[in-house]
């Protein structure tokens, strides 16, 4: 058997996690980090921050201001380019989370080949249609991992404060307008939040065109709670998945009252309004118009420290508007805060470690093969929508062409990164062959 291969009785989720996981396209699962690992992780941060950025999480009034240079996204939603720590990495290979993510494959998505004719069949009682996807039959206890970023974002009060003692931009830009410079001019908080989007593109969901990934499922490993609404956290809209290719297959339109006037009476009549298509690579944003219903049902998901998050990548998710933290004295953090805000501080930011899977299906391992080679130079991939900016072509694949596990050239040789992965982690990273 493979690696992960669990018996019934070994397997991490109930029976009662995977259906509703079924039903919301969301679960919270606790405690996936002991608190000997979660202490571990709170240094790994701390280092990683001061000595790769010089933000001090005890100082950020003073040194806050380094998470700009750690941010290719602009500050959106406290999203760090922070990819290969150790500490990290331990997380992002962590076993139980590979196993509950085969656990959720097999429940959640067709592994077996099955059509989507078959599903649609209307003698079927339970519609199970969501559960289809393009890229065909695979093993559901076996994957690779994808090497996301962290996050660790500030409150907003003093994101604001930061931004204001930040040197002005665009002030060479002399040509502009008074109120465009005024634009430019304008001192903006170092970060924000991350608007309610998909990570998929609705309209190509259901085919294989210019696709780089599959990535079914989406998670993030809490390291701090975040219990309470406005305070940077996860939000997003349960179930929607099950209503995604309905909503598509409608063209994302919305109904909305346009007044007019015919002659001089006012009129109001109900229009259909063509959905604008934002879709940017994977990434796609919801419309304040036309998606207002759907933004309307977006909600707060608590979730603990040490707690990791799974939702399915057809559900509408962001992080909200702004972390306002209750007083230094509560901090936000629950009953658990006086356990790590000596490590983490007592500044209310919400950090997480975004950490996911790939099916191990053609597409993924031909992505696994160039996610490898970035991993090798220390180098942020490339490869994915990461949302990096393509300062230089990353890797050139005129030197070498890259085979599904990533070599090229020769082996793979040992360095002292590969040996602190576990033989699961290098499984999961295109290291070793499952």
């Amino acid at each position: 058997p493979h690696l992960t291969t669990l018996m019934p009785d070994e397997a991490p989720l109930t029976p009662q996690q995977i259906a509703s996981y079924l039903r919301e396209g969301i679960l919270v699962v606790d405690n996936l980090l002991s608190p000997e690992e979660l202490s571990s992780a709170h240094h790994g941060l701390v280092q990683t921050l001061r000595g790769d950025y010089g933000v001090d999480v005890h100082h950020l009034e003073e040194t806050g201001h380094g998470l700009m240079g750690a941010s290719s996204t602009n500050g959106a939603g406290g999203v760090l380019d922070v990819f290969y720590p150790e500490w990290k990495m331990k997380i992002a290979t962590n076993e139980t989370l590979f196993q509950i993510t085969c656990q959720l494959w097999k429940a959640a998505y067709c592994h077996d080949g099955e059509e989507l004719e078959d599903l649609l069949d209307c003698d079927v009682v339970e519609d199970k249609s969501y559960k289809w996807h393009p890229f065909g039959a695979f093993d559901c206890n076996r994957g690779y991992m994808y090497i996301d970023r962290i996050g660790y974002r500030i409150p907003t009060a003093l994101a604001e404060r930061i931004g204001k003692q930040q040197p002005k931009n665009g002030q060479h830009q002399c040509n502009s307008t008074n109120s465009n410079q005024s634009k430019k001019l304008r001192k903006r908080p170092i970060q924000r939040s991350l608007t309610p989007h998909f990570d998929c593109c609705p309209e190509s969901y259901h085919n294989t065109t210019n696709k780089g990934k599959w990535r079914p499922i989406q998670c993030f490993v809490s390291l701090t709670d975040n219990l309470q609404p406005n305070t940077g956290g996860f939000e997003a809209v349960p179930g929607f998945h099950r209503e995604f290719r309905s909503w598509v297959e409608s063209g994302r339109k919305s109904m909305s009252t346009t007044p007019h006037r015919d002659g001089d009476e006012e009129q109001s009549e109900e229009q259909q309004q063509p959905h604008p298509q934002p879709c940017v690579g994977e990434y796609t944003h919801l419309n304040p118009t036309h998606d207002r219903e759907l933004i309307r049902r977006i909600q707060h998901i608590p979730v603990k420290a040490g707690s990791v998050v799974f939702w399915d990548n057809r559900i509408p998710h962001g992080n909200s508007y702004r972390n306002d933290p209750p007083l230094a004295d509560d901090d936000g953090c629950g009953e658990t805060n006086s356990d790590y805000s000596k490590i983490l501080g007592t500044s209310g930011s919400r950090a997480v470690v975004y950490c996911s899977f790939l099916p191990d299906v053609d597409i993924n391992r031909i992505f696994v093969g160039k996610q490898l080679q970035y991993w090798k130079m220390k180098r942020s991939p490339r490869v994915g929508d990461r949302w990096i900016k393509q300062e230089d072509e990353g890797v050139d694949e005129k030197e070498g062409a890259f085979d599904a596990k990533g070599k090229q050239d020769g082996e793979v040789e040992k360095n002292e990164v590969q040996l602190q992965l576990t033989d699961l982690g290098q499984r999961l990273i295109g290291l070793l062959e499952w």
